[in-house]
């Protein structure tokens, strides 16, 4: 089985990683005080006060392939400079890429150092959202288990770069595979496939996976993926800077438009123009699926911005609220290990307030040079900049 981490699922956040980034660009992690990487990170980094938050963390930072270590200090990948600057790449860029670049076994591990060539290595990440996507294209199946896709991992000793009707041919079996796991410890993969639950078009619930795609997209994104291939470095160290040279700026791949899943007029959004970290925003927030587990969980009716009772105004309709997105832009859905996805950070809101609020981002982006908030604390402060103006103008007066 391969292996990742487990109960650090707090560092795994995309924005996090973003923070983690931005420090090691500047700093030697390795030999950083404590201090000065929890105040730039805000961050905990749990570690007895003699230890250096790498001892305890260095997996999590080479895992997610934002450096190496080379003579005693560690490195920073291609990966992490980019992701340190604000609106160059999304969440579901950076995830996509990493979804190809991890292996079995994985070089940011001792595992490496016993690989033999006569077995191939192989993308459990990439067999996860394949098969994921293949339920969706192949049988219009949108849930699936953790355990499945585990179990399917093992009984194929697919690579991850199979066609989709191979893919297909896995699925004859599918209800057997939860009962290949029974006794063996599978901890760290299912923390790894929360973890890619960060991805716009997906959210975790308890031990499921639900995937929020049309069929046509999800066949397109599955023929988009692939392993990263080449010769393999024998060091670990070397092998994690060749494959973040890999991601250059996330344009290799586009994974924006979803044509059958969601509309892509950036009128009807509010925003003025459409780039890629606006477009990751509006897919999350247009996610049915992880609407339709918000209001189960918080069956609300008033707007969070103007107040307006839905529910009192049109007596007709079940609910007309949309859901709002208060990390930044680029930022997929907060994941928690034990629950599944997180939905503190969205907020209902009626559509005009909605498409007032991105016209609000909008300028205000705009008036500070920027592509994208720097951290989910600037997004929070600007949504409630713009939920202030909206309330002093009393639009429902």
């Amino acid at each position: 089985m391969w292996k990742w981490d487990q109960g650090r699922m707090q560092y795994f956040q995309y924005d996090n990683l973003r923070s983690i980034a931005g420090f090691v660009v500047k700093s030697d992690l390795k030999n950083s005080d404590p201090i000065s990487i929890r105040e730039a990170t805000k961050l905990d980094f749990s570690a007895p006060v003699s230890h250096s938050p790498w001892r305890n963390y260095a997996r999590i930072f080479k895992l997610c392939l934002l450096v190496s270590e080379q003579n005693s200090k560690a490195m920073p990948t291609d990966v992490a400079r980019i992701l340190s600057r604000s609106g160059i790449v999304t969440c579901d860029e950076y995830l996509h890429f990493l979804i190809e670049a991890t292996t079995d076994p994985s070089p940011a591990l001792s595992d490496w150092a016993k690989i033999d060539s006569r077995v191939p290595i192989r993308a459990p990440l990439c067999f996860s959202l394949k098969y994921l996507l293949a339920k969706v294209a192949g049988l219009g199946e949108y849930i699936t288990s953790i355990n499945e896709i585990i179990g399917a991992y093992m009984h194929s000793e697919f690579i991850g770069d199979e066609n989709d009707t191979e893919f297909l041919g896995l699925m004859h079996e599918r209800n057997t595979y939860i009962h290949l796991i029974k006794g063996i410890d599978l901890r760290q993969a299912r923390e790894s496939i929360k973890f890619m639950s960060q991805i716009s078009y997906l959210h975790n619930v308890g031990n499921n996976i639900v995937v929020s795609l049309s069929k046509e997209d999800a066949h397109d994104i599955f023929d988009s993926i692939h392993p990263i291939s080449g010769p393999r470095e024998p060091d670990g160290n070397a092998e994690i800077q060749r494959l973040a040279r890999f991601f250059r700026d996330g344009s290799e791949h586009d994974f924006f438009e979803y044509r059958g899943t969601m509309l892509s007029d950036e009128i009807e959004s509010g925003f003025h123009e459409g780039s890629k970290v606006k477009k990751t925003h509006v897919i999350i927030e247009r996610n049915a699926k992880l609407r339709v587990l918000y209001f189960e969980k918080f069956p609300v009716t008033a707007c969070n911005s103007c107040n307006i009772n839905t529910s009192r105004k049109y007596p007709w309709v079940d609910r007309v609220l949309d859901l709002h997105h208060i990390l930044p832009l680029s930022s997929g859905t907060r994941v928690d290990s034990r629950i599944g996805t997180m939905l503190e950070d969205l907020v209902p809101v009626c559509p005009t307030c909605h498409r007032a609020i991105h016209k609000f981002y909008d300028d205000y982006l705009k008036v500070e040079n920027k592509k994208d908030f720097a951290n989910q604390n600037e997004a929070r402060f600007v949504y409630r900049l713009a939920k202030q103006k909206i309330v002093e103008n009393d639009c429902y007066a």
